[in-house]
């Protein structure tokens, strides 16, 4: 039998929460590739990422969601010092899209998505999408799965991640009459020709250089994916 005792942490509240550097861990059956850089000043999980987050050692500080699919108790979360926001089952927002809603509320400017990306296919679809929701556009929110980032730009909105030679890029216009210029790639974009939503025509580019992507009209989801090391 063990003689550790589990010391009541202090309660969090949303103003003692520092958002400069928000990681968000999904849930999901597979766990997330951890992230090297930037450390976070904020860790926020959606329902069971709670779990993942835990298997990542990161010390959790939020937990959003509707608990149906966390293990663990939520008075043991209160009592170690991470603040709850539960939701209600039957709700029209799924867990991550209410965790990206807290950490903006919060006033994050920079949130990083951790996702194992595998699961439920609506699932990945919409949490993706997510990034080229009225309300996430503006923010710098980046989505990481295994070997992939994906951001989602709007007109004026620039290309920040860095890449690498050799690697690959993907655009899909999500938004009728998209126009993109791009520069650093095998095959760049016109934006004199539009880019047809949710079409495979920016499908696998192939980075020359650090690339430079213009979106003069419209919104596009921009997926970067690392070479195998």
């Amino acid at each position: 039998m063990s003689n550790h005792v589990l010391v009541p942490q202090p309660p969090v509240t949303r103003s003692n929460l520092n958002p400069a550097t928000t990681w968000i861990v999904d849930g999901g059956p597979n766990l997330p590739s951890p992230l090297s850089a930037p450390k976070p000043t904020l860790v926020i999980a959606a329902d069971s990422g709670f779990h993942h987050a835990q298997r990542l050692g990161l010390k959790v500080d939020v937990v959003v969601g509707d608990l149906d699919s966390i293990a663990t108790d939520e008075g043991y979360l209160t009592s170690q010092g991470i603040l709850v926001e539960r939701h209600p089952t039957d709700k029209d927002a799924s867990d991550l899209a209410l965790a990206v809603r807290f950490a903006q509320s919060l006033g994050a400017q920079q949130i990083h998505i951790l996702t194992g990306g595998k699961g439920r296919l609506d699932h990945v679809i919409t949490g993706l999408l997510l990034l080229g929701s009225a309300q996430s556009l503006g923010h710098q929110i980046v989505t990481h799965c295994g070997n992939s980032r994906a951001v989602a730009l709007r007109a004026g909105q620039d290309f920040e991640l860095e890449t690498s030679r050799g690697s690959w890029i993907t655009l899909i216009a999500i938004e009728g009459d998209t126009r993109v210029h791009t520069e650093g790639l095998r095959w760049n974009l016109s934006s004199e020709v539009p880019l047809t939503p949710f079409s495979s025509e920016g499908l696998s580019n192939e980075i020359l250089a650090q690339p430079t992507i213009e979106v003069r009209s419209g919104i596009v989801l921009v997926i970067a994916t690392e070479l195998e090391e």
